[in-house]
């Protein structure tokens, strides 16, 4: 049997729509594993190269403007040069950047390599996302949503994973080399499967707008400043406030001159009917959902928790679990009840679990955070996606292109500007609430002073002497008047996910009510065969 005929029947063997969700979630998604990662272990990178928290924000900030900056730069280059000219080497450059952030030994090279990584993956997003829809037979064509789920929302869980394993290893690096390997395999795979495009073929016609592209260039440096300063030096700062006036003027010259060009770079007038609109919403709202998700209960569940690294490891895989159910769920409701529907079984899980955890005290059992964990998994999952396939099969599918580029840029510039207000809110809400319990205790009511005394007899009970005591007595004091005020802006966070569930929840209704949806597998009609002739009978 010769080789050819070999290749032919291992290509008859898998299909091509699991290569190429291959292709996209090795492709996509290391970078939500990376994000996950070094934010859950972050403290090691900090302590290896003796940086400061603030320090610490610029390598993700950064990297999730540059991802927000490519996701319309793929889609531009991919129609211009086509998916395997513009897939290969943009898997290459990813790779660099992970080379580059495993060998880093200062925070340069870390900012330099996550860098490189977000713009990558931004332009890989809609290089690759789109072809791996197509990719899907008619027949089949709802399990494009199970492999969308599990393989970028389950990226974000498996990362949150593994930097908890990360940090029970005290290393930090070798996630970073498990993403090298993940290129590697794309670049090879791709290679073989990607089709190269013939010599009489025509490249489509679609002239990049520079001047679209040179605005969005100027406007992701401009909020690059607030975006990394916010935290650390408020919205008064001078690194802050006029950086975001600049980056205002220069958004309405982005959005007039799309609104003006023939091939608008992020083309905004495709959202402007209720049913790509809702689902915008549903989308934007549920990506910023799931950056307050992670940021409230990771610092709640290590400030306030102290819980063990492996009941972290056990947490997020509880949410990984709820992914999983979500891409069940949605693969085989969606054209059965629609995305306004699935949007809203989403979004009401999101209220319920922010209402619970609006008042979470330090005793609330792990268990129950893990099933709500798992219930926001589905929820925020569920409607993100809902929201976004909805609005991108919303009307004329020669445009749907359109309607996703508009809609996954507003969505990552809003999670990546969203996230550095987020830092800043909590860092502002725990001073509040720090001062505010230090003022109460300042006033030594009766509670605080018998409080005080309590504690000195007990360390006095302990063989301290009174002065040891009275020391010990009163930092106890301050450390629970800190870890209040923590609990105090983590509670305000949630309150945040409770509006955002509520805002998920309308635009799921407007969803609805604006029409029936279009559904992926569409209905075969059989091809009628004519009956057959019956013969007269000889008489």
């Amino acid at each position: 049997m010769s080789a050819q005929t070999l290749s032919n029947q291992s290509k008859k063997s898998i299909p091509k729509y699991f290569i190429i969700s291959i292709l996209t979630i090795f492709s996509i998604g290391p970078q939500y594993f990376l994000n996950l990662t070094y934010t859950v272990n972050q403290m090691i990178i900090q302590n290896r190269f003796q940086l400061s928290t603030n320090d610490m924000l610029i390598p993700s900030g950064l990297s999730n403007l540059a991802f927000a900056l490519g996701v319309p730069l793929g889609r531009a280059l991919s129609r211009k040069y086509g998916v395997r000219k513009t897939y290969l080497p943009l898997v290459f450059i990813f790779m660099c950047g992970t080379i580059i952030d495993c060998l880093s030994s200062g925070l340069m090279p870390l900012i330099f390599g996550r860098t490189i990584q977000g713009l990558a993956a931004g332009m890989l997003f809609l290089t690759i996302l789109p072809v791996k829809l197509v990719s899907f037979p008619n027949r089949v064509r709802h399990l494009f949503l199970f492999f969308v789920i599990t393989g970028l929302f389950g990226a974000s869980a498996v990362g949150a994973f593994f930097g908890t394993l990360s940090l029970s290893t005290d290393d930090w690096r070798w996630p970073y080399m498990i993403n090298i390997f993940a290129s590697v395999l794309c670049l090879i795979v791709g290679s073989i499967i990607l089709p190269k495009q013939k010599p009489d073929e025509k490249q489509q016609e679609s002239a990049i707008d520079k001047t679209g592209v040179f605005l969005l260039v100027l406007l992701t440096v401009v909020l690059a400043f607030p975006v990394v300063n916010l935290q650390n030096k408020g919205f008064d700062s001078i690194f802050v406030w006029p950086f975001f006036l600049a980056a205002t003027i220069v958004m309405v010259l982005f959005i007039y001159n799309d609104w003006q060009a023939k091939n608008p770079l992020v083309p905004f007038r495709a959202l402007k009917s209720p049913k790509t609109l809702s689902g915008t919403i549903m989308a934007v709202a549920g990506h910023v959902s799931l950056v307050v998700t992670l940021a409230g209960i990771n610092g709640f569940l290590r400030s306030i928790k102290n819980i063990t690294f492996h009941d972290f490891s056990y947490f997020y895989f509880c949410f990984f679990l709820g992914v999983v159910v979500s891409a069940i769920l949605c693969t085989f409701l969606y054209d059965v009840i629609g995305p306004g529907v699935l949007g809203m079984i989403g979004s009401l899980l999101i209220i319920f679990v922010s209402m619970k955890w609006r008042h979470v005290e330090p005793e609330a059992s792990l268990m129950w955070l893990n099933v709500q964990m798992a219930g926001l998994g589905i929820g925020i999952s569920m409607t993100l996606v809902s929201g976004a396939l909805g609005t991108a099969l919303a009307g004329d599918l020669h445009h749907a292109s359109h309607r996703s580029v508009s809609l996954h840029g507003i969505r990552n510039y809003v999670g990546a500007i969203g996230a550095s207000i987020l830092g800043w809110f909590i860092y502002r809400e725990n001073a509040i609430h720090y001062e505010l319990i230090r003022g109460h205790v300042s006033k030594a009511d009766l509670e605080v002073n018998l409080e005080l005394s309590n504690l000195v007899h007990h360390f006095l009970n302990s063989g301290h002497t009174l002065t040891e005591a009275k020391g010990l007595a009163l930092y106890t004091v301050i450390a629970n008047a800190k870890k209040s005020a923590v609990l105090g802006a983590y509670h305000e966070i949630f309150t945040i996910l409770l509006i955002l569930g509520m805002i998920m929840l309308l635009a799921s209704i407007v969803k609805t009510a604006a029409g029936e949806h279009r559904k992926l597998v569409k209905k075969e009609t059989p091809l009628g065969l004519p009956a057959p002739i019956e013969e007269k009978k000889m008489s």
